[in-house]
C-alpha cells in the first residue's frame, strides 16, 4: 500500500484547529464546583446562630448589620486571629473570615491547604455598593481553594496573606452588575 505525505497546508490547519479548540475548552469551561466550607465543625451556609455559639463558645462581642449579624471571637482562629462570623437576617451563618494577626506567606498556606489553588481577578463596583465581580483585568487577585470553600484574601503587598474565609459561595459576583454597562470606563 503506498502511502502520500501528508499536505503541509493541511497539517497546519490540523494544529491550528488543535490549539483553538484547546483554547476554547480552556476559556469556556465551568469553573470548578464550589463546595461549602466547614469551620471548627460548623457547616457554612447550613449553621445557624446557635451553632456557631455551641461550637465556638460564647462571641467576645456581636453587633447587628444590614445584612444580618457579625459575632466576633477576638484571638480564636486556627491562626490566632480574630474570627468574624458573619450571618444572614434569618439567623444561618454565610461567612467565617478569620483576620491573621500577621500577614502569613503563601508558602505556608500552600504547605497547609496544598498546591491546587486557583487564583481569580475581582473588581469592585461602585456603582452597586462596592459589589466584588469577577474580571480578568481585575486588579484584586484572590487565591481560592474551590472544594474547601476557602477564599484568601491578600495582604497589602499583594503576596502574603491578610485573612481567610470559609464560604458557602463563590466570592463575588460572576459578571459585573447591570449598572457597570451605564458606568464610563
Amino acid at each position: 500500500m503506498l502511502r502520500h505525505a501528508p499536505n503541509p497546508s493541511s497539517v497546519k490547519t490540523m494544529r491550528l484547529s488543535a490549539v483553538l479548540l484547546l483554547l476554547a475548552t480552556t476559556l469556556f469551561a465551568a469553573p470548578p464546583t464550589w463546595k461549602p466550607a466547614s469551620f471548627s465543625g460548623l457547616i457554612i451556609g447550613q449553621g445557624r446562630r446557635q451553632d456557631a455559639v455551641r461550637l465556638l463558645g460564647t462571641p467576645d462581642a456581636f453587633q447587628r448589620t444590614r445584612s444580618g449579624e457579625e459575632l466576633t471571637y477576638r484571638a480564636r482562629g486556627d491562626h490566632k486571629g480574630d474570627l468574624t462570623v458573619r450571618l444572614d437576617p434569618s439567623g444561618i451563618v454565610v461567612e467565617v473570615q478569620e483576620a491573621f494577626p500577621i500577614a502569613i506567606p503563601r508558602t505556608q498556606i500552600y504547605k497547609e491547604f496544598g498546591k491546587d489553588a486557583l487564583t481569580a481577578h475581582f473588581s469592585r463596583a461602585k456603582c452597586a455598593s462596592d459589589a466584588l465581580y469577577r474580571n480578568p483585568r481585575g486588579v484584586i487577585e484572590l487565591t481560592l481553594y474551590p472544594s474547601r470553600g476557602i477564599v484568601l484574601w491578600p495582604d497589602q503587598n499583594g503576596y502574603d496573606f491578610a485573612a481567610i474565609l470559609y464560604t458557602a459561595k463563590q466570592p463575588g459576583l460572576s459578571r459585573p452588575p447591570a449598572c457597570m454597562a451605564t458606568v464610563k470606563h
